[in-house]
């Protein structure tokens, strides 16, 4: 197996409790060639010293302390600060799986000509949960397996540079960023279960939208959260 890097971006707000989970899951990887770049999005609670003590126990742990400025706008500075040839997403509150960046490396280097992967995600929580709005067929849903979950994405960084990163979108930034990529790149869906996805983390932006749409979402981050 190759061993290019792998640039992991970790952007996370008010989640101190929620935190080592997922820094813990990237420690755990079987494929030790990544740096985990975590962007505090001006939290409030205990969450700086949580990154910093893991910081200071892994030098591949790169921190971002910073001003609320929103998701999207998080994932784009972290990148900025990457060094690897691959990038590869976690959100706060779920976890990978020991191979989750193996068998995504293995497949990159088995399949040159791909660009970007997404898929893999084991949603967590109760079943009746495990479908959202579907973006490309209004009033109907989808279930999350089939969704561009961002925490799923993995490809080559020279591509996520090219597009410019996430545009700062009140929802659906990752399938926007899916979409755009389409058009130039090649984009594979994968089947390896390793993203676990949990449902029961509070202020989950799918369950605002369904709430109240992109005004749900809007009056959500006036408050200064995402």
């Amino acid at each position: 197996m190759k061993t290019e890097t792998v640039s992991i971006v970790l952007c996370t707000f008010n989640r101190a409790e929620l935190l080592p989970r997922a820094i813990e899951s990237v420690s755990g990887q079987t494929y030790q060639f990544w740096e985990l770049i975590i962007v505090n999005d001006g939290s409030t609670d205990d969450t700086k010293q949580i990154i910093d003590q893991y910081r200071e126990k892994d030098e591949r742990i790169i921190t971002i302390h910073q001003s609320n400025q929103g998701l999207s706008r998080s994932r784009n500075n972290a990148i900025e600060r990457a060094s690897g040839k691959y990038f590869a997403l976690i959100d706060d509150d779920d976890e990978y799986l020991p191979t989750h960046l193996e068998k995504r490396v293995e497949y990159l280097g088995n399949n040159p000509d791909v660009d970007i992967v997404w898929g893999g995600l084991d949603p967590q929580g109760p079943e009746d949960r495990h479908f959202v709005m579907d973006m490309e067929r209004p009033g109907q849903k989808i279930h999350l397996s089939d969704c561009f979950v961002s925490g799923t994405l993995f490809g080559k960084i020279s591509v996520y540079r090219e597009l410019g990163g996430f545009r700062d979108l009140e929802y659906a930034e990752d399938w926007d960023f899916i979409k755009r990529a389409k058009e130039k790149y090649t984009v594979h869906q994968v089947y390896f279960p390793t993203y676990l996805y949990y449902i029961d983390a509070p202020n989950r932006m799918s369950d605002l939208y369904a709430k109240g749409n992109t005004e749900a979402i809007r009056r959500y981050r006036e408050k200064g959260k995402w």
